[in-house]
């Protein structure tokens, strides 16, 4: 994915940075942008023995990456003014995973999975909150089997083609009832 400043990859180093001591914690960052030098570089300067960077690789070796994950990560800039929902999103939810992420202020994507149950989700600057829902995830197998099953859930119910088909239908129906 992009390793680039709309990700505000410091927040992911301060919570590597955090998380150094777990030993049950490793992140592992696949991608490139204009903040990889910046995350490389920050690596060996903190030695962060639990964070890989990697360049990008082909969709199915990235595919593999997720599908052998535990949670799925994700970052958004606090400096965000807008919703976003990140693309990778959907294939954690493909693979069944428990999402953990940080996202900027008032954007809809923290609801959308915290509604769903489908992860965790803190506001970037609260580097406290970020840390702690790391840890609930990494320590809890079965909140983590759980929140993934609903992460499944979430996209088969919500963001399917089927489901795409029948909001499209419905709305059509909706608008022309007189059929």
């Amino acid at each position: 994915g992009n390793i680039g400043h709309a990700q505000d990859m410091a927040n992911i180093v301060r919570l590597a940075k955090r998380l150094n001591s777990c030993g049950k914690a490793h992140l592992i960052l696949v991608g490139q942008g204009d903040e990889y030098e910046m995350v490389d570089e920050a690596i060996i300067q903190y030695q962060l023995r639990n964070l890989t960077l990697m360049p990008s690789v082909s969709q199915d070796k990235y595919r593999e990456y997720v599908a052998s994950a535990d949670i799925g990560l994700f970052s958004l800039s606090k400096k965000h003014t807008a919703h976003n929902f990140p693309g990778k999103l959907l294939g954690y939810m493909v693979e069944s995973k428990p999402i953990l992420g940080s996202v900027n202020l008032g954007n809809d994507v923290a609801s959308i999975l915290l509604d769903s149950k489908s992860g965790l989700v803190s506001f970037n600057g609260d580097d406290d909150q970020f840390l702690t829902d790391a840890l609930s995830l990494i320590e809890n197998e079965s909140l983590r089997k759980k929140m993934g099953l609903n992460a499944y859930a979430l996209l088969n119910n919500t963001f399917s083609v089927d489901k795409a088909y029948q909001v499209i239908c419905d709305s059509y129906l909706a608008t022309h009832s007189e059929l």
